[in-house]
């Protein structure tokens, strides 16, 4: 009985230092502290499940309902790997969870305003939304025990400041678990691919990375700057850029022949893609000659990195975190978009504490910015408290509007945070060169 114990000890032992890593795991300050930050972060986390919920999160489950319910598995053209998840993750819930069940004819319902007040005045709102959420708690758990092993080996404290600022980020408790927006999923794929890019292992890191891009188009921004840090021979770029975009070559071949339409550009005429196009320089009042700036930004991010002749994994992460602070600092962008910048700066913050503050700062500016998108963002979140309370309620634009422009109001907080952004960028700069400073120093000993 004895050695049974001991046998099963031992198993769960090794189990525990894969998930937090070696070094925290032997070390027993830090592996104390792990557990203190993550029940505290996962109490935090369970708090808000079953409470609030953006309408994007009604929206996508009602297309995997939809899926399931007419078995079209190609319901979703546009986001089709995103929605297969959502399928066969609801047709589990469905088949031993009686309360989706009751809640199943409401996701089936066309009218979004019907099906939206229906959701919300559910005997069953509550249990449905702690559910729904549950996937991306899923996700975010994964990603958190991802994150720690990207950098800092060795060096269990620095790993252990990691989780810390993960766990008990703003912007990520806000979007997955109060906004409740499915981008973690895409970024759990991404973060795989950063790993094997680590590891060297460059086939498998673009590989992953296309099925990212698959998933969600924001991966596709760093795929020049993953193919210069891994691509070692002429042939390397051109094999490791073909296969970066292969996930979505292979959907738009797939879309062609399924749909008789091209889901690019499909892509290409959406509002989402214009927010990259619509900050421009229009060289000539009335003329057709426009410099479109996000684009021109890039550019120049992604060529230095590339003439950087000591190209790091610490510089390939900092470039991560630069070219998303670009995107929202630049571009008209969803509340949700601010996360696939957070798996760079976390890492980023144990080095250079300041990032830390301006990105909370960030975050408080990002709740003025709701105002942006009106009450489907700001008092709806909050209907399924009491619907009927919040629909009625006033919202914040007419307050606002009252004393001063509403429009000026928010676009003053706006150019706020693209100045943060801005400065963000320019200590993640110091840092790089910091990091190449070190490379060089480590290379002449």
């Amino acid at each position: 009985m004895e050695f049974c114990f001991v046998k099963i000890k031992s198993f769960f032992e090794r189990v525990a230092s894969i998930i937090v890593t070696k070094e925290i795991y032997e070390d027993k300050k830090s592996l104390k502290a792990l557990y203190k930050y993550f029940l505290i972060g996962m109490l935090v986390r369970l708090i808000f499940l079953p409470f609030f919920f953006q309408r994007d999160l009604l929206s996508t489950y009602q297309r995997a309902a939809t899926t399931i319910a007419t078995g079209n598995l190609l319901y979703d053209f546009q986001q089709l790997f995103t929605n297969m998840v959502h399928v066969i993750y609801l047709f589990i819930l469905k088949s031993i969870v009686p309360a989706v069940n009751e809640i199943f004819p409401i996701l089936l319902e066309k009218d979004t305003w019907t099906s939206w007040l229906a959701f919300n005045s559910a005997y069953n709102v509550f249990t449905a939304l702690t559910l729904f959420k549950a996937l991306y708690l899923i996700f975010d758990l994964a990603c958190m025990f991802l994150i720690l092993r990207l950098t800092f080996d060795g060096e269990p404290e620095k790993k252990l400041e990691v989780f810390k600022f993960w766990i008990f980020n703003p912007v990520v408790i806000f979007v997955l678990y109060i906004f409740a927006r499915h981008d973690i999923i895409a970024i759990f794929v991404t973060l795989i691919a950063l790993l094997l890019a680590k590891k060297d292992r460059k086939y498998w890191s673009l590989i992953v990375l296309a099925i990212g891009i698959a998933l969600r188009f924001f991966p596709i921004m760093i795929l020049p700057v993953l193919v210069f840090y891994l691509a070692r021979t002429k042939k390397d770029y051109i094999t490791l850029s073909l296969i970066g975009v292969s996930g979505l070559a292979g959907i738009e071949l797939f879309s062609y022949f399924c749909f008789s339409k091209s889901l690019i550009f499909t892509l290409l005429s959406t509002e989402h893609f214009d927010f990259l196009l619509s900050p421009k320089l229009d060289l000539v009042t009335g003329s057709h000659s426009s410099i479109f700036i996000f684009i021109a930004v890039y550019t120049v991010i992604v060529l230095s990195f590339l003439h950087i002749k000591n190209k790091s994994f610490d510089i390939l992460l900092n470039y991560g975190a630069i070219i998303f602070l670009a995107y929202i600092g630049i571009c008209y962008f969803h509340p949700q978009y601010m996360l696939w910048a957070i798996p760079f700066l976390v890492i980023l913050f144990v080095r250079r504490k300041s990032l830390l503050y301006y990105n909370w700062f960030q975050f408080a500016l990002l709740m003025v910015l709701l105002i942006y998108w009106g009450d489907l963002v700001t008092k709806f979140v909050l209907a399924p408290i009491d619907h009927k309370y919040f629909v009625y309620l006033t919202g914040i634009i007419p307050l606002i509007n009252r004393v001063y422009d509403s429009t000026k109001f928010v676009n003053i907080f706006r150019s706020i945070f693209t100045g943060i952004c801005i400065w963000m960028i320019y200590i993640i700069h110091k840092d790089n060169k910091n990091l190449i400073n070190s490379e060089i120093s480590r290379n002449l000993k």
